[in-house]
């Protein structure tokens, strides 16, 4: 994610590192409408005890709307593997909270995970800034600046009440405000980190859309590991004093104008990568009108074979021997997990390719047969068979859970290969992360804690003391301002 320029390590457990470049391409599985052109931290700072405070100053990020050449076919599949095995390993993590959970219970493992960890950390973010640039409005730069960021533990009296197992953060969010400033000229010209880190937005080379406000975040999770009726999971409370919003014609052109692009998004990100050049329809050269049918013809039958691969009767054969094929690789992977090796290059190969052409869905039920046929050839082995497993397996036993747990979240447990992760979770690991972060699922009758709708999950709330905004205008033959107030 991030190359360092500089990296000092104290004796004290304190890690600082300036100057870091985020790598962009990293961002690509968050599937982004816009394209991040630059990333840059100027201090970020890791204090190592109890609890963990991590602190950054100086971030600044450049995005832009994406070029012609990142709709081609070969950018735009691979954000959408990138993607794909995001929501895969999600998939898989939530199979193992549900396996580690016991929902039948009650019991929430995140949740109680979640505030574990915002209870032992604090977080300190100065002077950041968003910068986009859009180049369809001559360079008109949107810019969204914050001041300053604080996550601590509440010390204040509370507006609720409180229970013994909540955590209970307050965010402190000082000098939140949104920056428009329009000139001509191309991004590398009009777009300076320096400038912005010296605090640059603030002059009159920028137009406030939201005057900078104060922002009051009361953030409470439960770590009961009880799902209790009435009680949400995550409550989030926000409180603003005054939200000043100002705003000219020329500002709400360049909105309009980015709401536009994020709404075709989607459909250009699905058919993009069959669409001509722009430049063949500006200039209009021979034969243009032909490729621009040729663009809907392709766009359309994509539609059509991608409805027929799962509907019609004649790729039922290639469906099922799809099934078959991906049930004996991924069985293959499972058995080099179980025994502690590392995965032969050619499953994995396979495996990426046919997830690459594969539904998420399809893939999930995929792995889901292959790993109840796994456990069932276990478990039809002998008890001999077994124990020369066990002895074999010691290896892989002794990485523990924390390793197993890193194989799917943060790729492989440090080590290159982020295709050893697997949903299968053993009763001894299970074991191991109860005792490790002691949650203890107290048995309870089946539904206990569920509302008649469900879970009941996030409350969030939100109050806002004063709302004024105005419309401006440059013209004379308009009037000069039209205001209103909400209170």
């Amino acid at each position: 994610m991030i190359s360092l320029l500089l990296i000092h390590y104290s004796c004290v457990g304190r890690v600082l590192l300036k100057n870091v470049e985020l790598n962009l391409e990293a961002f690509d599985k968050l599937q982004l409408p816009f394209s991040l052109k630059e990333g840059r931290v100027g201090i970020l700072s890791i204090k190592v005890g109890h609890p963990i405070i991590i602190s950054l100053e100086n971030v600044v990020i450049c995005a832009c709307e994406r070029d012609d050449h990142e709709w081609s076919s070969d950018s735009v599949e691979r954000r959408e593997y990138a993607g794909k095995k995001v929501k895969l390993h999600a998939a898989e993590v939530a199979k193992f909270t549900r396996r580690v959970s016991e929902s039948k219970t009650g019991q929430s493992f995140i949740s109680y995970m979640t505030a574990k960890i915002l209870d032992s950390i604090q977080v300190s973010i100065k002077n950041v800034h968003f910068i986009y640039t859009n180049k369809q409005s001559d360079s008109a730069q949107f810019v969204l600046a914050l001041r300053s960021f604080s996550l601590k533990n509440s010390i204040g009296p509370s507006s609720g009440k409180l229970r013994g197992a909540q955590v209970n953060k307050v965010v402190n969010i000082s000098g939140l405000g949104v920056y428009c400033r329009t000139s001509v000229g191309t991004i590398d010209s009009v777009i300076d980190p320096q400038f912005f880190c010296d605090g640059g937005c603030d002059s009159n080379k920028f137009d406030k859309i939201m005057v900078p406000c104060d922002v009051a975040v009361s953030l409470v999770v439960n770590r009961a590991g009880q799902i209790e009726v009435g009680v949400p999971q995550y409550s989030i409370s926000l409180e603003i004093t005054n939200l000043v919003l100002q705003l000219n014609e020329v500002q709400l052109q360049h909105i309009l104008i980015i709401c536009d692009y994020l709404g075709t998004w989607p459909l250009r990100e699905k058919y993009g990568r069959f669409r001509p050049c722009a430049s063949t329809l500006c200039m209009k050269s021979k034969g243009w009108q032909k490729k621009w049918w040729q663009y809907a013809q392709k766009s359309v039958l994509s539609d059509i074979r991608k409805r027929l691969k799962k509907t019609s009767w004649s790729s039922l054969g290639s469906r099922i021997l799809d099934r078959r094929k991906y049930v004996s690789f991924y069985k293959k992977k499972l058995k080099f997990i179980r025994q502690g090796q590392p995965v032969d290059k050619d499953i994995i190969s396979e495996l990426e390719q046919m997830e690459k052409e594969s539904d998420i869905d399809d893939i999930l039920t995929y792995r889901s047969i292959a790993e109840r046929e796994s456990q069932e050839w276990e478990n039809s082995c002998n008890v001999a068979v077994g124990r020369h497993q066990n002895a074999e397996g010691t290896s892989a036993g002794a990485r523990g859970w924390i390793n197993w747990l890193s194989l799917g979240m943060l790729g492989a447990g440090g080590t290159e290969d982020s295709m050893q992760f697997s949903g299968v979770v053993s009763d001894e690991i299970v074991k191991d992360i109860y005792e490790v972060t002691q949650f203890h699922p107290m048995s309870s009758s089946e539904g206990v804690g569920l509302t008649k709708n469900g879970l009941f999950l996030f409350a969030i709330k939100f109050n806002i003391h004063q709302i004024s905004a105005t419309l401006l205008s440059k013209y004379k033959f308009l009037p000069e301002s039209f205001s209103f107030l909400l209170l």
